[in-house]
């Protein structure tokens, strides 16, 4: 029975691509994790064996970037045993090796330099000041680290950290876009869980709501296909100054909710027809499956 109370649920993991160059949002992955399956390990083990999956249909330079829950030693030490290659904030839960001493993240970014001038995002007009220096590791002090501090604003500085080299102001610039560009991905989580519902989603076995979690994906795949239709609706709603979509998979969720709920008289009938006399010996529609035996033809 509902009781309207909040209770702990199962970990959502996605991962997002994001095309920098042309603006457009794609899902790849999205599973539903329990810590009681019996192959579950660690959430860090989980995280690993995801990007392992995806880093088989996915180019090789491919950059992943990661908030700050990623920049835990175990993850780290992954990543450049595989040679993969992450641009990670940094946390400032750790001694990064730096100069001819150590510090926290924010402890090197209060004396790092910031000689660099960039845009946050591609087309805007506000400046930040940015930093750039050579970090490692304790655990692997022979692996060279970039970090980018990067001052906006009165709030503490903007540490991030990637094992792909960053040699100039051009390609600082463009790693802290890259992590800006995130949030795009992060818009997709949420709707990952709000666009579908899936929050309220109610269901005993966890088969069901893994089902479920792979239905949604699928249909946010279906709707990725027609992306150029949303960016379209974007670029519309600019020439007519109206208020922008939130994100435009909402807009084109919500023109498919509307084509499929018009729908429903044409396949209401399909559903709900009258029973013929010779469906009496028939199983009935909802236990279809349970009777799959009787569909199979003798010696198939």
């Amino acid at each position: 029975m509902a009781t309207g109370e909040n209770r702990w649920g199962y970990p959502l993991m996605s991962v997002v691509a994001r095309d920098v160059s042309k603006g457009e949002t794609v899902p790849l992955i999205t599973r539903l994790l329990s810590a009681n399956r019996p192959s579950h390990r660690s959430e860090n083990t989980d995280i690993l064996a995801v990007m392992s999956d995806v880093r088989r249909h996915v180019p090789g330079d491919a950059l992943w970037v990661i908030d700050r829950g990623g920049d835990r030693g175990v993850l780290w030490k992954a990543w450049l045993e595989d040679d993969c290659q992450v641009l990670v904030r940094a946390a400032n839960k750790r001694y990064w090796q730096w100069r001819r001493g150590q510090g926290t993240a924010q402890q090197i970014a209060r004396q790092l330099p910031l000689k660099h001038w960039g845009r946050m995002r591609p087309k805007s007009k506000q400046t930040v000041r940015f930093g750039i220096t050579r970090v490692h590791l304790r655990e692997h002090p022979e692996t060279s680290l970039w970090m980018i501090v990067v001052r906006h604003g009165k709030r503490e500085p903007l540490v991030l950290v990637t094992n792909r080299p960053v040699r100039g102001r051009r390609q600082g610039e463009r790693m802290i876009q890259n992590y800006l560009d995130r949030w795009a991905c992060e818009e997709g989580y949420r709707f990952t869980k709000q666009g579908f519902d899936l929050e309220r989603v109610s269901a005993r076995r966890f088969t069901s709501l893994q089902n479920l979690v792979a239905l949604a994906s699928l249909a946010w795949g279906l709707l990725a296909a027609y992306q150029h239709d949303g960016q379209h609706l974007l670029e519309q709603a600019k020439r007519q100054k109206r208020q922008q979509p939130r994100f435009l998979f909402y807009s084109l969720l919500t023109g498919w909710q509307r084509l499929f709920a018009g729908a429903r008289q044409v396949f209401h009938g399909w559903w709900r027809r009258p029973p013929r006399p010779d469906d009496a010996d028939r199983p009935p529609v909802n236990d279809l499956f349970a009777h799959s035996n009787s569909l199979v033809p003798a010696g198939g």
